[in-house]
């Protein structure tokens, strides 16, 4: 007979998963605001401004306007600029 103890799965729990999922939307958000930064002030973009923009087209798929959407973008774009 085979001892299968060794075999078992770590248990993955909600705060596991949805730490991982807040990390995967950090990581997109981040980098959508990079490239679109990019490609609106080159190499050196304003990540404010490319903030703005994220937040405002994702005003158009959530439910809020495209001014509280850009609101947001800046303010997002804000903190990680302070926190890097």
């Amino acid at each position: 007979m085979t001892d299968h103890a060794g075999d078992e799965k770590p248990k993955t729990t909600f705060e596991d998963m949805a730490r991982a999922v807040g990390d995967d939307v950090v990581e997109v958000l981040d980098s959508a605001v990079d490239k679109t930064s990019t490609l609106i002030g080159g190499e050196d973009g304003n990540r404010l401004v490319g903030g703005a923009v994220v937040g405002a087209l994702a005003a158009i798929v959530l439910p809020f306007s495209l001014v509280t959407g850009a609101l947001l973008g800046v303010g997002y774009a804000a903190y990680r600029k302070l926190n890097k």
